[in-house]
């Protein structure tokens, strides 16, 4: 298969994981499947989300105040992104490790981080593609398509990371025990 024929089919396996994403989504949001948190999960869940938006609230003046007296190698739509995605870092840190990521009855890491690590393969995937066509910069700028790859890849590999450690961590505290 030649280069263009198999980015061709990473596009179609893309859309087609979506189309199966969004069915899961329509067929897991029954009542039967809410996750069920008890009042301190609701409470950490709740801090982390006033902590996820003060993030934004705090970058997002930042980076319009600077944007014009510093001159970074990003494009701006990038950044705009860039203080998304740590937003949900922040969110994703700090409710993993509050133990309040998974309801009290179902806390099932396996899930998440399978599809973590298949969301990283598959932005790796791109963004290895646009480094190899000479896309990812244009001017010695990094370029929202394809450096959205690359926040992504990152952002993912923190979330896997963040499970990860969580997951060592209760081990080594059930040992303890």
């Amino acid at each position: 298969m030649t280069f263009c024929l198999k980015g061709v089919f990473m596009e179609y396996i893309m859309i087609g994981l979506f189309i199966v994403g969004v069915f899961e989504v329509l067929a897991f949001n029954s009542k039967k499947s809410k996750e069920e948190y008890d009042e301190r999960q609701l409470a950490v869940r709740g801090r982390g989300y006033a902590y996820a938006y003060f993030t934004v609230m705090i970058l997002s003046p930042l980076h319009i105040f600077t944007k014009d007296t510093l001159s970074l190698p990003v494009s701006n739509d990038l950044i705009s992104v860039i203080i998304l995605f740590i937003s949900g870092i922040v969110l994703n840190t700090y409710i993993v490790f509050n133990d309040a990521y998974g309801s009290y009855k179902r806390n099932n890491y396996k899930k998440h981080f399978i599809t973590y690590i298949i969301i990283f393969l598959l932005n790796a995937y791109y963004l290895i593609r646009s480094v190899s066509d000479h896309t990812l910069f244009k001017d010695g700028v990094l370029q929202f398509r394809a450096g959205i790859n690359l926040i992504v890849a990152v952002a993912f590999i923190i979330l896997t990371l963040n499970l990860v450690i969580k997951l060592i961590i209760d081990r080594c505290k059930k040992d303890e025990e």
